[in-house]
């Protein structure tokens, strides 16, 4: 894998640690970089996700297997620890963790396997939606009806795709790595920074799409050495929000600073997950964490 597409992934997920962040922004150029800016993490790692599928897992047999082992499992451990993390916090040392689940089946069905809604580990349903992406890709391509048993029941009970965002941009991913070899890259830079400048002036929600399309083109073929962060960037994806939730309650009892607060959350989600990430390097076991990688 490129050193660059290494990079912007990690990039992209760190953006997205900021905007789990608790505060109370609600404007200025600290709000944007916090809440705003974050927001084009996930529609990077969405292009990401489709080029690296054209250019890596389409040719590989059992996709529907491998991706089972890159996502669904990671996904699973990931959500089911932080159910359990929610019922000892709640049942043993009576401090309620969910504002959006209630204490029923609920957190099966959404909590657990997001049928309708966001996980119970909310930045979880970026990977929940390509797992059943690639599920469809793999029945598609490659006749895996085994696939079938996982989106049957999600299409019939649930949502196929929790966020079509996520869907498009995976898409143009594919399409990129398909046909660019016949566009000039900065022909089509200056077109995305025109299409970016329209955007901004007559639909500013919809601004992260062609900017995180703008900066994946810009620095997808920078050559450069980087150690392999992918372990790393998977489990601060993974696990970077409950973190904040544990970290939160005690922060504010001793820092009274509002930026500073917000700094010492991402900054101890990322130092944590740094140390859990050299624990995971120390056993091959532990690889099932990061589905492999």
């Amino acid at each position: 894998m490129k050193s660059s597409i290494e990079l912007i992934r990690l990039f992209a997920v760190i953006l997205i640690v900021f905007t789990h962040t608790r505060n109370d922004l609600e404007s200025g150029t600290f709000y944007f970089f916090i809440e705003e800016l974050p927001t084009f993490g996930t529609a990077i790692l969405s292009i990401i996700s489709g080029y690296l599928y054209y250019t890596v897992s389409r040719t590989k047999s059992d996709l529907f297997k491998k991706k089972i082992k890159s996502l669904a499992i990671p996904y699973l451990i990931a959500n089911i620890s932080v159910l359990f993390l929610v019922l000892f916090f709640n049942y043993i040392l009576g401090y309620n963790a969910l504002n959006r689940l209630d204490f029923n089946f609920e957190l099966i069905s959404n909590g657990v396997f997001a049928l309708n809604a966001e996980p119970i580990n909310p930045p979880t349903y970026f990977v929940r939606d390509i797992f059943l992406m690639f599920s469809f890709i793999a029945l598609i391509t490659q006749k895996e009806w085994r696939a079938l048993l996982v989106l049957i029941p999600f299409i019939y009970f649930g949502k196929f795709i929790l966020r079509y965002d996520v869907a498009i941009l995976f898409l143009l991913g594919i399409l990129y790595a398909r046909f660019h070899m016949r566009v000039s890259k900065n022909s089509l830079l200056v077109l995305l920074g025109v299409v970016s400048v329209l955007v901004g002036i007559w639909a500013v929600e919809y601004l992260k799409y062609p900017v995180a399309f703008f900066f994946f083109i810009l620095f997808l073929d920078i050559p450069f050495r980087l150690y392999k962060t992918g372990r790393f960037s998977y489990l601060l994806h993974l696990y970077h929000a409950p973190l904040i939730v544990i970290l939160y309650p005690i922060l504010e009892k001793w820092i009274f600073n509002p930026y500073l607060l917000i700094f010492a959350q991402i900054f101890l989600s990322i130092f944590i997950v740094y140390l859990f990430y050299l624990v995971t390097k120390s056993n091959s076991k532990f690889k099932i964490l990061s589905g492999g990688r």
